[in-house]
């Protein structure tokens, strides 16, 4: 994750990522959430498309909340 923050630095002040959302992903949100990352405030995506209040969708690997740390203090 170093390595690749340094790589993103290079181009940019801020970093992000998606996480899934079901249990396999638990260890990974732990990380980043560790790491200072906090969710992007658009909610849950589904193939990177928001997904609006109320409408269904399944939760696999698509399904995932969008993470954003800043590189810069």
């Amino acid at each position: 994750m170093d390595a690749a923050e340094a790589l993103v630095a290079e181009r940019s002040d801020t970093v992000g990522i998606g996480v899934g959302l079901y249990a396999d992903y638990g260890a990974a949100q732990r990380m980043y959430v560790r790491r200072g990352y906090l969710p992007d405030g658009r909610g849950i995506l589904y193939n990177l498309k928001q997904v609006p209040p109320g409408e269904m969708v399944r939760n696999d690997d698509d399904t995932t909340l969008m993470f954003t740390k800043s590189l810069r203090p």
